[in-house]
């Protein structure tokens, strides 16, 4: 047998030990699995709007939430509740509000705070966009059934609540790409 485990013809000795993480062989990782199904899910999505009404996917988002839950919000509650950078929820908020598809101004009860509400033109999109962005959550979910949504509805959420309690890793730089990842 020839050194690293391989039989002198260069074929892999089997092996029981699972494949190690840097083996591209390896199956993806779960945390892995969960990015490439918002890339999948979100690209086509972000592309469409952006190319249709210059919107991109962090101006969604936050827009959304303000159409979802009217009152008085601030970019930093949206951001955190979104599980945004602050600098991406800022960028998209001064697009969104630069558009004409948001207002800022003071908080009637703190004066000290700026709250965000969406324009007629911003819930006008919402509007627009809202019902493609439930089709293709209903059709990506259409393979399940009821009880599995249920369940993947619970995982996520547990899941959500975990990683909003980790900390940030060593060495954490804010986000630069101008999108929060997605």
């Amino acid at each position: 047998m020839a050194r690293g485990g391989r039989i002198s013809e260069n074929r892999p000795v089997p092996s029981s030990s699972p494949p190690r993480a840097e083996d591209p062989a390896a199956p993806a990782s779960t945390f892995l699995k969960l990015v490439l199904l918002a890339n999948l899910v979100a690209r086509p999505f972000a592309r469409l709007h952006e190319r249709a009404h210059g919107l991109r996917l962090s101006e969604w988002r936050i827009l959304r939430a303000l159409c979802l839950r009217p009152g008085h919000a601030t970019a930093g509650v949206v951001g955190e509740e979104l599980g945004m950078d602050k600098m991406a929820a800022s960028r998209a908020v001064r697009a969104l509000e630069s558009r004409g598809r948001l207002t800022r101004s003071p908080d009637p009860r703190d004066g000290r705070r700026i709250v965000l509400e969406p324009t007629e033109a911003g819930r006008a999109l919402f509007a627009l966009i809202e019902p493609t962005s439930r089709d293709r959550e209903d059709a990506l979910l259409e393979t399940l059934s009821a009880q599995e949504r249920a369940v993947l509805d619970d995982l996520l959420d547990r899941l959500v609540d975990r990683a909003r309690a980790l900390p940030e890793p060593q060495g954490a730089a804010p986000d630069l790409n101008g999108d929060d990842g997605l």
